[in-house]
């Protein structure tokens, strides 16, 4: 059977180092991205007139803090579907 080169057979790319670990591949790590932005996503739309009142006291940079806000749950969301994708693989380094 054919394996082309990054995989292992089981369709799921892995890329290996130079010392024998694995890392996630491009796929998962833009599976994990775009699952992160979906969670920011509706984490910002539950909890839109929280964070509106929250911003509004900051007055010209409201605008600035609400994107700053979604930005970081996705970045954290992004993060957290990475390690809880490597755990699920057993992949880790430790």
């Amino acid at each position: 059977m054919y394996t082309p080169h990054g995989s292992t057979g089981n369709g799921r790319p892995t890329v290996s180092e130079s010392d024998g670990t694995k890392r996630i591949g491009s796929l998962e790590h833009h599976l994990c991205g775009a699952g992160g932005l979906l969670v920011a996503i509706v984490l910002t739309v539950l909890f839109y007139p929280v964070l509106v009142s929250l911003a509004l006291g900051l007055e010209m940079l409201a605008t600035t803090a609400l994107v700053s806000a979604v930005v970081l749950v996705w970045c954290l969301a992004w993060i957290g579907l990475e390690l809880l994708w490597e755990w699920q693989a057993e992949r880790d380094s430790t």
